[in-house]
């Protein structure tokens, strides 16, 4: 309906219009950034671009600029709007390219502009999207060919062994003996009375054997589960010998680990086998850390429940525990709550009709498509708590505060004006987040103008304390009791609140002399919020650290409330590599999650057609694996921009002490969905790189991870096992529900032949020599391959399904 609509106005079919962008032929990514975008109208009729705006997001700013054609403004948000001079048209089959520039270098298919769609001037609900067809940045044929062949190198230095973990992530304690048990038929099972509510964790695990049934019976069972006190909570001990499995716990969650130990010892193949063989063997286990979690940000861009489902049960199979729910951002608010419905019908519902306040405004792509139902329901989210539960895992959610809460905020300004028109004032400021006669001007870390609360206004902790009781009441359907909420604390913007009446009425009335002393004011109030429900308030570092004129540094002040602070900022080379460690020093219990390391939304190498972003780092598995997380300085030698350090730089980074370790409750990843569209890129993201997470968090520390010289090698040879049991066994068992991101094929030259390797193995390598794609006919590469001068070799790996890796390729 509305094609034909717009058919009818503007006498063109959207279908007809293309898009094109590119570098321009003076781009140099240094002092040029000019970019061209073309559009061509491929229908049969004048297309009159005067009567639509052309709109479209970037998650690098662009500069605004006036040309006599057009003119593109900056809308806050990276959202972009080109207007057309209103006589302007575009004949058919002739095109019209816009040069506009960049404010930094584009340095992957992540950064090029997205979300177009033109929308009616005068009649705003006519819009239609446009799909954009871009070409990436090439480099020369000489910079591929050494790209690929330091690729190779990496390859062949970071695999020096064949050998595999028998248990990912590795026990505290494995003795591994001559012989297997094997099982085959009907298996009998016996459980302690004390664990009697644990049938459905054997019935789960069960079912993963299709040639084997299990049955209970307390006559000579070939599995054993026995209540042993003495063992910490996620503690177990688990023996397989001649005369079966005996697993020894004193919780459910400790049993729950040793079944989950069982099942990676097996190959995939062997689950639909008629006959199981475990190796013999002896295991004492417990994590080395008690948090061991996971961030995932399904608030810039949606991720539906049964996505985040899947996610806890690879979660729960490799011992992590937490679940880090970042639900709600500046660019949408993604959980239903019953008492404040506007938060989900308008923080999201992404649209184009954003200025008539029935939704927030396109972000990250959405652009022309309707977002309104990409939320979950109350339903949805006590199902993911009852999911979680039963796989010992624990889900915190994240409400963002006081910054990064623009979604909220717009909501809670509809609210606003809707109870106004009815005259009811009072319901109409009872949760409004924003002062209307704030003149602060700031920019946030996403370039927002107006996306930090206010928290000079009561109607702030109203807003809060409804919400947490949302949530309380949906933990208690789900049989579970909120201890923790994460209430952010991120990010908050330079200059903020300091031309609000309301906030300076705060200061006049408490008799503080600075707008920095309004930030300790609010996390006092927040904690006092949790405090009396019973929460334990988490939140990011910054509300354990206060500005008392030289910029953020720890505050000792609050040390005693009970606040968990999760801690990202270690940037290599910014100057807070030991953040982590200063604020569990000083007492604040912190959860480590090293953006150098364990950011997976940072794109994987410098390849172009490598999505993601790179502020903080590249980390392909290798850089993930690199995290030490009692002794981050170990190992660094390059900062994030590849400047080599001095061997000094570190001197006098504070270490942790014991009092820190003791309040170094865990470590964990997390993923930012700027650049996470859909389901297929969050599992590209984040695997294999989990894996890398799993092993750290659970397994004990390393000896290379003590103080000392690095031991360079000790480290790679771990890491070899560690992608040798990666690529070989864990990614098979996922690879049914998850589009793992597949090795990219390194490539050199040596004495005229073509030698390829795979960043981890257990994937085929096919190559063309004619510059085709590669494709399963393809041939297997299995030796070197003779160079011929002009011709074109590529090579990828690709699964039986078809699924292919980055292509590599050389030219000569």
């Amino acid at each position: 309906m509305l094609g034909s609509t717009l058919c009818v106005r503007a006498q063109m079919d959207p279908r007809n219009v293309t898009l094109h962008w590119q570098i321009s032929d003076e781009y140099n990514a240094t002092d040029n950034l000019d970019l061209i975008l073309t559009i061509k109208n491929m229908g049969s009729d004048v297309f009159d671009l005067g009567d639509f705006d052309l709109w479209f997001t970037s998650i690098y700013p662009i500069i605004e600029q006036q040309d006599k054609l057009y003119t593109i403004t900056d809308n806050g948000g990276n959202l972009f709007c080109v207007r057309f001079n209103g006589d302007l048209v575009i004949q058919p089959r002739d095109s019209i390219s816009l040069r506009y520039t960049s404010q930094f270098p584009i340095f992957n298919t992540s950064i090029m502009p997205n979300g177009f769609y033109f929308q009616d001037r005068e009649v705003p609900s006519l819009f239609f999207p446009v799909e954009l067809d871009g070409s990436p940045i090439v480099v020369t044929a000489d910079a591929q060919n050494t790209f690929w062949a330091e690729l190779y190198d990496k390859n062949e230095t970071r695999q020096s062994s064949s050998r595999q973990k028998l248990v990912l992530p590795t026990p505290a304690s494995l003795d591994l003996k001559k012989g297997e048990l094997v099982l085959s038929g009907d298996v009998s099972y016996q459980i302690d009375e004390a664990f009697d509510e644990f049938g459905k964790d054997i019935e789960e695990f069960a079912s993963l054997f299709e040639g084997l049934s299990f049955t209970p019976s307390r006559d000579s069972p070939q599995l054993s589960i026995i209540a042993a006190r003495s063992y910490p909570r996620e503690a177990y001990g688990l023996v397989i010998d001649e005369n079966g499995i005996k697993i020894k716990a004193s919780t459910t969650t400790g049993v729950f680990y040793a079944l989950q130990t069982l099942r990676s010892v097996l190959e995939t193949d062997m689950l639909s086998a008629n006959e199981v063989a475990f190796p013999f063997l002896t295991i004492e286990d417990a994590p080395r850390f008690k948090y061991r979690g996971l961030m995932i940000d399904i608030a810039r861009n949606f991720q539906s429940k049964n996505t985040i489902i899947k996610y806890l049960d690879i979660m729960s199979r490799y011992k992590l525990n937490t679940f880090h729910f970042h639900f709600s951002d500046d660019e949408g608010w993604r959980i239903a709550m019953p008492s404040l419905p506007e938060l989900t019908e308008i923080g999201a519902n992404r649209t184009p009709l954003f200025a008539e306040q029935s939704g927030i405004q396109p972000v990250y792509g959405s652009g022309g498509y309707a977002t309104s139902g990409d939320f979950l329901s109350r339903a949805d989210f006590v199902e993911i708590l009852k999911y979680a539960k039963n796989h010992h895992i624990t889900i915190v959610p994240e409400i963002e505060t006081p910054g990064h809460g623009r979604a909220a905020i717009k909501a809670m300004e509809v609210r606003y004006q809707r109870y106004l028109a009815q005259g009811d004032t009072v319901e109409a400021k009872k949760y409004l987040l924003n002062d209307f006669a704030d003149t602060s001007v700031y920019t946030s870390a996403q370039y927002w103008h107006d996306n930090v609360m206010n928290p000079a206004l009561p109607s702030v902790y109203t807003f809060l304390a409804t919400v947490i009781d949302d949530f309380k009441a949906m933990y208690s359907d789900a049989g579970l009791e909120l201890k923790k909420i994460s209430l952010g604390g991120d990010e908050v913007p330079t200059g903020v609140w300091e031309g609000s009446p309301q906030v300076r009425a705060l200061m006049d009335r408490t008799g503080m002399t600075s707008v920095n002393e309004v930030w300790p004011y609010y996390v006092q109030q927040i904690h006092k919020i949790c405090a009396q429900r019973g929460i334990v308030q988490a939140g990011w570092e910054e509300i354990g650290m206060v500005n008392k004129g030289a910029g953020m540094d720890v505050n000792g002040e609050f040390t005693s409330l009970a606040m968990q602070l999760d801690v990202w900022n270690n940037l290599i080379g910014g100057g807070n590599e030991d953040l982590a460690y200063r604020l569990a020093n000083a007492g604040y219990n912190t959860v480590f999650i090293s953006a150098s390391n364990n950011y997976f939304d940072m794109a994987w190498n410098s390849n172009f057609v490598e999505p993601g972003l790179k502020w903080a780092t590249y980390a392909d598995i290798y850089q993930s694996y690199l995290f030490m997380p009692e002794n981050f300085f170990a190992n660094i030698d390059l900062t994030v921009k590849g400047a080599k350090f001095e061997k000094s730089y570190f001197k006098d980074k504070v270490r942790l002490n014991e009092k820190g370790r003791a309040h170094l409750i865990g470590i964990k990843g997390g993923l930012w969905a700027e650049t996470v569209v859909d389901e297929k890129r969050l599992d590209y993201m984040v695997f294999p790189r989990f894996f890398s997470l799993a092993e750290r968090a659970w397994s004990p520390r390393k000896d290379y991870e003590n103080d000392g010289p690095f031991d360079r090698e000790a480290f790679n040879k771990d890491y070899s096992e560690l992608i040798n049991t990666i690529g070989q066994k864990e990614l098979p068992k996922i690879a049914s529900k998850v589009k793992f991101r597949l090795p990219a094929v390194g490539v050199r030259e040596r004495n005229g032949e073509l030698y390829a390797n795979t960043e981890y193995p257990g994937f085929a390598i096919h190559y063309t020599v004619d510059g085709s794609m590669p494709s399963r006919t393809s041939p297997v590469y299995r030796e070197g391959i003779r160079v011929e001068k002009g011709h074109s070799y590529s090579f990828a790996t690709i699964t039986d399904d078809g699924r292919s890796g980055t292509v590599s390729t050389i030219q000569k």
